[in-house]
């Protein structure tokens, strides 16, 4: 086993190609992107970036008949609280859509990490908890996120600056627990 490896090793490098990781990690494409919108609740127009979110994060489970669903149905602002299953208005509404989730709203880094590592990616707050976008990639030295707000790009940022961000806005992430779409098959670097 040990010889195979070092010939494929050395085949690689051979042919001055390296292998590396998906990037972004949760490469949505745009045409499953969903740009925020506005309702109008208690009197006043709101957007539903949270929900936007959410459906971005659904349609790249594979959860498309969900995702579409949601999109119909929940609209306006939410917000983490520290009662998320007693008092949170998104996990009665996860709850009562039978949508699996996790989340925090501690700021556990690592819950970030998990999100990306398993390529489900997650909704996170930023702007002192005014905004939810969706976490795309997480590594050493960058994060990246898509704006609900303008959805044709995806926004880098530098990890330790994202994560302050973050932890200063609620701390709070959530994801739908479904299975993410594959990665693609290898992705090629010439070195």
């Amino acid at each position: 086993m040990k010889r195979l490896v070092l010939v494929l090793a050395m085949w690689a490098a051979c042919l001055n190609v390296a292998l590396s990781q998906e990037v972004p990690t949760v490469n949505l494409p745009i045409e499953l992107r969903q740009a925020n919108w506005s309702a109008w609740v208690s009197g006043r127009e709101e957007g539903s970036c949270v929900h936007a979110t959410i459906v971005m994060a659904l349609r790249w489970q594979q959860e498309y008949q969900k995702a579409d669903a949601w999109r119909q149905q929940h609209s306006g602002g939410e917000y983490a609280d520290d009662t998320w299953n007693e008092g949170s208005n998104l996990a009665r509404k996860f709850d009562a859509e039978g949508i699996r989730y996790a989340y925090t709203v501690e700021g556990d880094v690592k819950f970030l990490e998990w999100a990306v590592a398993t390529r489900r990616g997650a909704g996170v707050t930023v702007m002192g908890g005014r905004h939810m976008v969706l976490l795309v990639h997480l590594d050493d030295e960058k994060a990246g996120l898509i704006d609900n707000n303008d959805i044709k790009t995806i926004i880098w940022v530098d990890r330790k600056r994202f994560i302050a961000e973050w932890q200063n806005s609620n701390g709070w992430a959530v994801t739908p627990i479904y299975t993410p779409t594959p990665p693609l098959p290898f992705v090629r670097k010439e070195t």
